[in-house]
């Protein structure tokens, strides 16, 4: 298992701070749009809240400061605060009168349900960005993590394949789809996939962890146990990296390294349910 949804939510400090700030709601909050810049994401959530509160602003210009807020928010990790800023943004616009259907602000606010485990009010508002700007490959990487998440493989490896189709070498797509093709049974696929992700970032953990993950899927440990190596490396903090790289050894029967990896694991991700799972087959704690 890779750990996906956070390739998405790290971008999305950087996919807000690329959106075009009108020149003048800039200069009403300059730190804060500033630090979206420089992807400091605290001080931009500290700027932003300071901004709000000091006046009132015109209903457009406050629904602007608060989804930059609530993408800020979304990257430091606040998911529940990023998703009540996003609503309250939706409702600011809806009560008076303009448009809700703006994809950045649906696409930003399917990433705070997508981490908060509500995958499928993450799909009512990335269908309706899509149908806005089908060619959102962001949004479509975004869709296919929530079909993961909601185990249809299948419509998750469609997703990817259209964000694929807009760019190839779009490595969070690539390893997405190597996660799903292993969740769909075809692990030979999701090796490909994740040869491709490594290929595109060869230090990348989440890239190396994808295809480890495949190769042990593919019943091919032997041959991905330096690649899970290098995965725990570039990330030792990660226990779904951790998990793989256990699954390797379990599969090599090296099974006292698996149980102590498989319990590293649970510590570093007690939320992750495989990992779990995993970790109480072979310790049965």
């Amino acid at each position: 298992m890779t750990p996906f949804r956070l390739l998405m939510i790290a971008a999305a400090l950087a996919a807000m701070a690329a959106a075009p700030a009108n020149a003048q709601r800039a200069d009403l909050c300059p730190q804060g749009y500033t630090a979206l810049e420089d992807s400091d994401a605290e001080t931009a959530i500290g700027a932003f809240e300071a901004c709000l509160a000091e006046r009132l602003y015109d209903w457009p210009v406050e629904a602007e400061l608060r989804a930059r807020l609530g993408a800020a928010q979304l990257a430091a990790g606040a998911h529940e605060d990023a998703l009540l800023t996003y609503n309250q943004v939706f409702a600011l616009v809806g009560g008076n009168g303009g448009d809700v259907d703006t994809p950045l602000i649906r696409r930003n606010r399917a990433m705070a349900y997508l981490a908060l485990n509500r995958p499928a009010e993450a799909l009512e508002d990335l269908d309706r960005a899509l149908a806005l700007r089908p060619d959102d490959a962001f949004a479509q990487l975004l869709a296919g993590s929530a079909y993961l998440d909601l185990k249809q493989p299948e419509l998750a490896v469609a997703a990817f394949d259209a964000a694929l189709r807009r760019d190839p070498d779009y490595l969070s797509a690539r390893i997405g789809r190597s996660a799903a093709f292993v969740e769909m049974g075809f692990a030979e696929e999701g090796v490909a996939d994740g040869r491709e992700a490594v290929a595109i970032a060869p230090d990348d953990a989440g890239a190396l962890n994808a295809l480890c993950w495949a190769l042990v899927k593919a019943g091919r440990a032997a041959d991905g146990l330096d690649i899970c190596d290098a995965a725990v490396e570039a990330d030792p903090e990660s226990g779904q990296i951790v998990h793989s790289r256990a699954a390797a050894l379990e599969q090599l029967g090296r099974h006292d390294e698996a149980a102590e990896l498989y319990a590293r694991a649970h510590a570093l991700a007690p939320d992750d349910p495989e990992v779990a799972a995993d970790h109480h087959r072979v310790n049965g704690d």
